[in-house]
């Protein structure tokens, strides 16, 4: 990008002090300044249809890091690097009861990977009694898929609506969610690398962990006929069905864990239903999919973190020093946060897909320790005192 941006140059914008966040804030957007008419046309048609001001549901689920179903199905977004035209195009709530909020995070956490589905979301506007139900959907959509998360953590206020029928204009008028809009988003000059940045409000920016969802969404396919087999022929186990990746390691884990529910003449095929289905995990895992884009995310953060090493030792860094204590802060939370789920699933690490999971994890947790490290060293040469 050359040194001028006329869309941009001596814009004023707002940025998110990822800081403030916490698991299971909600946002709501709107899209109101993209160079695709389609996506306009889409949000706008949305609005009309649900009676909002808004089109698109979001939920933290580990800050800085947020979770959203699009039509590629559910992803992961980071608000470290997004922005927002317009105040007006964005709203965001907190849940009251802390507790209730990180449920609601975990709960969505493990939807990552779901399929998107469309005829659900146009359902959802809809009149009562119109439209009908197509089996074997287990997609879901942006609204539908934070109402849930919510409704799963025990909260009372999404339960007026049934999670089929929430819209962006359902969240926007529950009682009792408190408006944090102005706390976390605070007006500022653009910054300069604003173009690869995520607008929330307009066009999104390609990231390296973009072919995460379709990847989840394949591994769980894939392993899906033995996830069924396991939950319905042990129904005694009391195990759930899972549709998504994270979901089918939470299966081997609770099924584990329900052993001793089985009876012993039945004991052995039980192990055996476990086993097909963490040989189906781990078969999908061997693919190499999650450590090439793993690698690429590695790859684009230690760019950025080289530059940002270099501007810190200019007489006039181009560095905005705020933001970057404000992404430390959520990082740090984030580290804690990660490192806590680890342990909770470290205690299926005799299934070689846990196993899996969990020492890709912690290669993601060190690598982002290292980060954490050289961010505090940049931060105290540029004066921070932390």
């Amino acid at each position: 990008m050359g040194d001028k941006n006329p869309r941009y140059d001596g814009r004023m914008v707002f940025l998110p002090n990822v800081s403030l966040l916490r698991p299971g804030d909600i946002i709501l957007t709107s899209t109101m300044e993209s160079q695709d008419e389609r996506s306009l046309d889409i949000s706008r048609r949305v609005r009309e249809a649900a009676g909002s001001s808004f089109s698109h549901v979001l939920i933290c689920t580990s800050p800085p890091t947020f979770a959203e179903a699009g039509s590629d199905g559910v992803s992961s977004l980071s608000l470290a690097n997004c922005f927002v035209h317009a105040i007006e195009n964005v709203r965001a709530f907190r849940h009251p009861d802390e507790t209730v909020a990180r449920r609601a995070a975990s709960h969505a956490q493990m939807g990552v990977g779901r399929e998107y589905s469309l005829r659900q979301a146009r359902q959802s506007v809809l009149p009562v009694g119109t439209g009908k139900a197509t089996a074997g959907d287990d997609g879901t959509f942006c609204s539908a898929y934070v109402a849930q998360a919510f409704a799963m953590a025990g909260a009372e206020e999404f339960a007026a609506v049934s999670v089929e029928r929430t819209t962006p204009a359902t969240i926007e008028k529950i009682e009792g969610l408190v408006d944090i809009t102005s706390v976390i988003f605070q007006r500022a000059l653009a910054p300069r690398n604003v173009e690869a940045m995520t607008a929330l409000d307009g066009d999104y920016a390609p990231t390296p962990s973009s072919p995460q969802t379709e990847t989840f969404q394949r591994y769980a396919k894939a392993a899906l006929p033995e996830a069924e087999r396991l939950v319905n022929m042990f129904p005694e186990a009391g195990l759930e069905r899972q549709t998504t990746y994270f979901g089918m390691l939470l299966l081997i884990l609770n099924a584990d864990a329900s052993t001793l529910k089985i009876a012993e003449d039945r004991r052995l095929d039980f192990l055996r239903a476990i086993t097909e289905l963490d040989d189906a995990l781990a078969t999908q895992q061997a693919d190499g999919a999650i450590e090439r884009f793993f690698a690429d995310i590695v790859a684009s953060d230690n760019r950025q973190m080289e530059r940002d090493l270099r501007e810190s030792f200019s007489a006039t860094p181009d560095i905005d020093v705020h933001a970057l204590r404000s992404q430390y802060d959520a990082r740090e939370r984030s580290l804690v946060e990660r490192q806590r789920a680890l342990m909770s699933m470290s205690v299926g690490r005799k299934w070689q897909s846990i196993d899996a999971h969990c020492s890709m994890q912690e290669e993601s947790i060190a690598f982002a320790s290292r980060m954490q490290k050289a961010l505090q060293e940049i931060l105290a040469r540029l004066g921070d005192p932390g």
